[in-house]
């Protein structure tokens, strides 16, 4: 009979029991965010958008702060400053074997609640190395330049959101 109500106990609390979560946040009177498009002074003119929407689905599946268009809690805003790419290592027969992706960007995120800028960097500067098309696929470094680009952008979001709502 114990058996039958510990074994009960446990797939209640795994049914029925309080989701936890790891994730932390120091503003929990923060609750919706609009991230606003980011100005974008680079050559690639898509790359606005990219990151709009590379930011867009982080915040979705991180899950802490609730993406709307109206009456957020705070904001999430910034300008595009640099993106380029430049060789980074060559093989021994002296080919291209790597590039570093690079990109500069001012961020400012915004408690709109409190009106107070929580983070703001006018000078983040986040590289990726990918692989040169036909380069050794062997190499650490052989992503292309499309997962370098959505890396870079993955970092931006931990980067915002370590020093801002994960901020002690």
């Amino acid at each position: 009979m114990v058996k039958k109500f510990i074994w009960f106990g446990l797939l209640s609390a795994v049914l029925f029991g309080c989701s936890y979560s790891v994730y932390s946040n120091a503003y929990p009177h923060l609750k919706k965010i609009a991230v606003l498009p980011f100005e974008n002074q680079s050559s690639q003119f898509d790359l606005g958008d990219t990151v709009l929407n590379g930011l867009t689905q982080q915040f979705s599946r991180d899950g802490r702060l609730k993406l709307v268009t109206q009456q957020p809690d705070c904001t999430l805003e910034g300008t595009i400053q640099d993106f380029s790419e430049s060789v980074y290592s060559y093989d021994s027969g002296n080919n291209v074997q790597d590039y570093m992706l690079r990109l500069g960007c001012s961020v400012v995120f915004t408690d709109l609640v409190n009106n107070q800028v929580i983070y703001e960097n006018k000078n983040l500067v986040l590289s990726e190395a990918y692989a040169a098309e036909g380069a050794d696929a062997s190499t650490a470094k052989s992503k292309s330049k499309e997962e370098a680009t959505d890396e870079l952008i993955e970092r931006l979001f931990s980067t915002i959101i370590q020093n801002s709502l994960e901020t002690w």
